[in-house]
């Protein structure tokens, strides 16, 4: 069974944003909410729960053999060449997974260093809120070796791409799932409501609403729906995201439909959550 690069980025993910995980060379291996673990542990760990063969990688200093031995590409370095699914690599001292978008907009997700700074012996978990983290693609600062991005066939890839954008190709997975005309476009919306979702970049406007809108409302749970999408119906989406387990991460105001809603959005749709 080949590996999933869509779930390999999820448990990159969720591991570094929804879990407190913490940071520790000695109890590296702990990988849990409330554990501990390094750089190179939890690439490894997350591609190994992702369904990949990982041979005896088991640090930086070996990743590269071992998964080039496995189908994957050991490629220069360039943040513009970066895309989601990637291992940034430094041989010697890290390594960080692209989880989502590409070049200078893509977000990594790391182990990066203890609650002290150090490399070991503090606490278990998540002590400063950054022991394991979500960011934006950096240059280390000893240099990325190299990118490894996986080669072989076949790979199971997300049906849209996990950028917190919910654009044509979004809203025509999302159109599929729930069994509606599949135009690529939220018609009918008023532009007076854009400001509840501005991550929604696929609409038309009006004042008609339109079928899909209230297939969603209905699905989420609004009352009455009207098929024009307000703060309420935002609301209602991000309660469903996160009954529905998608919304760990979701730090958006209620109601507003930013990028991490968004996000949320597309990994439930990934994952056929609206059929």
């Amino acid at each position: 069974m080949a590996g999933s690069l869509t779930k390999f980025c999820e448990y990159m993910r969720k591991a570094c944003q929804d879990w407190s995980l913490g940071y520790d060379q000695y109890q590296r291996w702990n990988i849990y909410d409330g554990g501990e673990c390094d750089c190179s542990s939890l690439v490894i760990w997350a591609l190994k729960q992702a369904g990949f063969d990982v041979g005896s990688a088991s640090y930086t200093g070996n990743m590269s053999s071992n998964l080039c031995a496995r189908g994957w590409q050991r490629l220069p370095f360039s943040i513009l060449n970066a895309k989601a699914g990637d291992i940034l690599l430094n041989d010697t001292h890290h390594t960080a997974a692209v989880i989502s978008g590409s070049g200078a907009t893509a977000k990594i997700a790391q182990a990066s260093i203890d609650e002290r700074g150090r490399a070991t012996g503090g606490a278990a978990g998540d002590q400063s809120g950054s022991e394991t983290n979500v960011r934006q693609i950096y240059t280390y600062r000893h240099g990325w070796d190299c990118i490894l991005r996986y080669g072989g066939a076949p790979v199971e890839v997300g049906k849209v791409e996990v950028d917190g954008y919910i654009g044509k190709l979004s809203v025509t997975e999302w159109q599929k799932q729930l069994g509606v005309k599949q135009t690529g476009v939220i018609e009918g919306q008023l532009s007076s409501m854009a400001s509840y979702w501005p991550r929604l970049t696929a609409v038309g406007y009006g004042a008609t609403g339109s079928d899909f809108m209230k297939a969603i409302q209905r699905k989420v749970g609004v009352p009455n729906p009207t098929g024009i999408a307000a703060r309420g119906t935002i609301c209602a989406l991000q309660a469903w995201l996160i009954l529905k387990g998608f919304g760990a991460g979701i730090v958006d105001q209620a109601g507003y439909l930013g990028d991490t809603t968004a996000c949320a959005l597309q990994r439930s749709l990934n994952a056929e959550a609206w059929k």
